[in-house]
């Protein structure tokens, strides 16, 4: 098994994240988390975004199964059961989220859904101590940092991404859309996440393929040798923005490098 403690630490150092990096994996045999004593197991109904905002916070492994999870919602949106016809036809969706139940028949159509059948548990845990092997990757951050992390996938191959908000429900936006694209997926927690997964105003969340961990800290580190980092330093919305710019910019515009006020001892 893979030892991700260097690459965890480097994104934390770098991005500054206030919480744990969270590894993901659904599993086909439920045994895998009775068997293991260092994985905790919940004594009451949970909510998906509860489990996780656990795992991320508190720092501890979590394995889970439909039954632990209040209602047939979360479990359906990650295949460890089915949906209801209650909530496939929007019965459920009109009391509160949509206007009609014809609406809300549309938006469940529309929501992404890992298919229920394979996998029968999941497993949650701070990706810094290697407990598993994920299959994604959830990191939670504000805009600014979110922005970097994208620029960071982007700074070689790159290519454009295209995230989606369904709204209420955005585990699914985040975990099922990422794994059944195999692509990094951005999403806004939605009410429910912030109400009873007590995500904070200023976070946003990234669902990203494990494969895709170290692309993102190589180009983090790249971008920071290039002065791009986090927190991004504030230039005056008054002031001349030239002397912020980096040189290579002014070097392309046929202009004379402007003086930051700082003096490298390397030149």
């Amino acid at each position: 098994m893979e030892n991700w403690e260097s690459t965890i630490r480097k994104m934390e150092l770098l991005l500054r994240l206030k919480t744990f990096p969270v590894a993901f994996k659904l599993l086909e045999d439920a045994k895998e988390i009775e068997d293991n004593k260092w994985i905790r197991r919940p004594t009451k109904k949970n909510t998906l975004c509860q489990l996780i905002t656990i795992v991320r916070t508190y720092d501890w492994t979590i394995g889970a199964t439909a039954d632990d999870f209040v209602g047939p919602g979360c479990g359906g949106i990650i295949g460890l059961s089915e949906r209801p016809e209650f909530i496939e036809d929007g019965s459920l969706r009109s009391v509160v989220w949509c206007k009609t139940k014809e609406d809300a028949r549309k938006c469940e159509e529309q929501i992404p859904k890992i298919p229920a059948g394979k996998y029968n548990a999941v497993l949650m845990g701070p990706l810094v101590y290697s407990p598993f092997e994920p299959d994604i990757v959830l990191i939670y951050g504000n805009p600014a940092q979110m922005i970097i992390l994208i620029n960071a996938l982007q700074f070689e191959d790159y290519e454009q991404f295209h995230f989606f908000c369904v709204g209420e429900t955005a585990c699914a936006d985040s975990i099922a859309r990422c794994y059944l694209n195999d692509k990094p997926s951005l999403a806004i927690p939605c009410y429910g996440e912030r109400r009873y997964g007590h995500v904070q105003d200023d976070e946003m969340v990234m669902a990203l393929p494990a494969g895709w961990m170290k692309k993102a800290v190589s180009g983090l580190e790249e971008l920071y040798l290039r002065g791009v980092r986090y927190p991004v330093s504030h230039y005056g919305a008054q002031a001349d923005p030239t002397s912020g710019f980096p040189p290579g910019y002014q070097a392309l515009w046929g202009m004379p490098e402007a003086d930051s006020g700082f003096k490298r001892f390397d030149k």
